[in-house]
C-alpha cells in the first residue's frame, strides 16, 4: 500500500495503534516496510471489551518484537473527543522523549479528513482550519505524521481482508451520539453514493492547503521583519491585506494557546485599524490580553484587571526640593532645574493632568494633551502621570516628559520624587 509521506527509514516513530482496523494496517504496513516502530495504545475505559484492544496489538508487537506501551486514559465531563485528543498527544510526546525521537504517528485517513472538514464548516473555523488536517506538521517541539491521510477507509480494509489483520472494531463508532459519528454513519455515506466526494474532499483539501500555507508564509515574514520581539508595528501591519491580517492574530492565538473566536478576531482586526482609537484593550482570556498602543500592538500575559490596576493606581511619590543633589540622593529620579528669581515660586506640588494645561517651550506654548499625542503616551497612562508645578501653577516638571526651561539660568535646584 502506498503511503503519503516517503519516511526516513533511520529514524523511530511512535504510533498510536487502537486495535481497530486503521491503525492495525497501519502498523502492519509499516512494519513490513521494515520502519523502527514504538507502539503506544490508550484505552478510554468506554467499552466492556475494550481490553480486548490491547490484547490484540500486545501480542501483535510480542511476535514482531516490536516496543509497545499501554495506557488507560479516564475522561469525565463534556467534549470527550477533544479532552481524549490532548491526553492522547500528551502521553504519545512523552514515549517519544523517552526514545530521543519527535516523530509520532497516527492512523487517520481520507474518509476521517472529509469529517474534520464537515465539522470545521458545521462549527466555523480559519481558511487554514477548513482545509482539515494535515499529512505533516508541527506539534510544539514534535512532527505529526499521518501517512494513511490521502487513502480511503474502503483501501484499508481491503488490504486487512487480503493480508488477514487481525483487529477489533469500536462499536461506539457506530452510534450516533456524537457529530462526528452523525456525520460518519448518517450524512457522509448519502454523499458517498451520489458523488465523486473523496477525490472532490481531496482536491477541496490541497486547495484550501495550497493558499492557508501561502497566507501563512505572509505571517511568518511579517513576524520575521518585527525589530522588538512580541512587539508588533502597526504601520507595516496597515499595509497587508486584511486576510494575513487576521491570520497574524489566528497565529498569536494559537501560540497562546487561546480560543479562535470569530467575533473576537474581527473586533481586534477593527480596532487595530482604526487609526482614530490609538489604545485599545481586548481580554483573551482569563490570563492573556491584547494591547493597542500607537504604533505597536502586543499579547501580555497579564489579565485586564492587574493592567489597569497597574495602569491606573499608582501611589502618590514625595516631592524633594534641594540646593544639593546629594541631599536628595535616595530619591528615584533627580532632575536639575535652572531658573531666575523672579520666575522661582516654590513650594511646588504634584497633581495628575487637567483638561487646559499649558508647556512653555522656546517656541511657545503647547497644550499637554498635545504633547502626549506627539509623545504617543497612551491614555490611561496619561492620567497617571505626575506633574510638578509651582505656586503660579507652572508646570516645572514632568519626570522621564518635559522639564521647563523657561526659567531662566541664574540659579538652580534639584528636584527629585521618592
Amino acid at each position: 500500500m502506498l503511503l503519503s509521506l516517503n519516511l526516513d527509514k533511520r529514524k523511530e516513530y511512535v504510533i498510536s495503534v487502537s486495535g481497530g482496523v486503521d491503525s492495525m494496517v497501519l502498523l502492519d504496513v509499516l512494519y513490513h516496510k521494515k520502519y523502527k516502530l514504538i507502539v503506544v495504545h490508550f484505552n478510554h475505559l468506554v467499552r466492556p471489551n475494550s481490553f480486548q484492544d490491547k490484547n490484540i496489538i500486545q501480542e501483535y508487537c510480542r511476535n514482531k518484537n516490536i516496543i509497545f506501551h499501554y495506557f488507560e486514559l479516564n475522561i469525565r465531563g463534556k467534549n470527550f473527543h477533544h479532552q481524549a485528543r490532548i491526553l492522547r498527544l500528551e502521553k504519545l510526546k512523552k514515549i517519544a522523549s523517552k526514545y530521543k525521537t519527535k516523530y509520532l504517528i497516527t492512523a487517520h485517513h481520507l474518509d476521517d479528513l472529509s469529517e474534520t472538514i464537515f465539522l470545521k464548516i458545521l462549527r466555523g473555523s480559519s481558511l487554514l482550519g477548513y482545509s482539515g488536517m494535515k499529512n505533516f506538521c508541527f506539534y510544539n517541539d514534535f512532527i505529526l505524521l499521518k501517512p494513511f491521510l490521502y487513502i480511503e477507509k474502503k483501501k484499508i480494509i481491503e488490504y486487512a481482508e487480503k493480508n488477514k489483520i487481525y483487529f477489533l472494531e469500536d462499536y461506539t463508532n457506530k452510534q450516533n451520539i456524537y457529530l462526528r459519528n452523525q456525520l460518519r454513519n448518517q450524512i457522509i455515506p448519502f454523499f458517498k453514493q451520489k458523488y465523486n466526494f473523496l477525490k472532490n474532499i481531496k482536491k477541496f483539501h490541497f486547495q484550501i492547503d495550497e493558499v492557508s500555507n501561502f497566507i501563512r508564509n505572509q505571517t511568518f515574514l511579517f513576524l520575521k521583519e518585527q525589530n522588538i520581539e512580541n512587539i508588533l508595528s502597526l504601520k507595516k501591519f496597515y499595509h497587508l491585506d486584511i486576510v494575513v491580517q487576521k491570520d497574524i492574530i489566528i497565529y498569536l492565538l494559537e501560540q497562546k494557546k487561546i480560543n479562535k473566536n470569530f467575533f473576537l478576531i474581527n473586533s481586534i482586526i477593527k480596532g487595530l485599524n482604526n487609526i482614530k482609537k490609538a489604545f485599545i484593550i481586548w481580554k483573551l482570556d482569563q490570563k492573556n490580553i491584547l494591547v493597542k498602543q500607537y504604533d505597536h500592538f502586543c499579547i501580555k500575559n497579564q489579565n485586564l484587571e492587574k493592567y489597569e490596576n497597574q495602569i491606573l493606581k499608582e501611589k502618590k511619590p514625595l516631592l524633594h526640593c534641594s540646593k544639593k543633589k546629594m541631599l536628595i540622593s535616595f530619591c528615584s529620579i533627580i532632575q536639575k532645574i535652572y531658573y531666575d528669581e523672579n520666575n522661582f515660586f516654590p513650594p511646588f506640588f504634584l497633581r495628575k493632568r487637567k483638561s487646559g494645561d499649558i508647556l512653555k517651550f522656546s517656541f511657545g506654548t503647547q497644550k499637554l494633551k498635545n504633547f502626549f499625542i506627539n509623545k504617543k503616551v497612551i491614555l490611561p497612562q496619561r492620567d497617571n502621570i505626575w506633574l510638578v508645578l509651582d505656586q503660579k501653577k507652572n508646570i516645572i516638571w514632568i519626570p522621564k516628559f518635559y522639564v521647563n526651561h523657561m526659567l531662566g539660568n541664574e540659579y538652580f535646584c534639584y528636584l527629585g520624587l521618592e
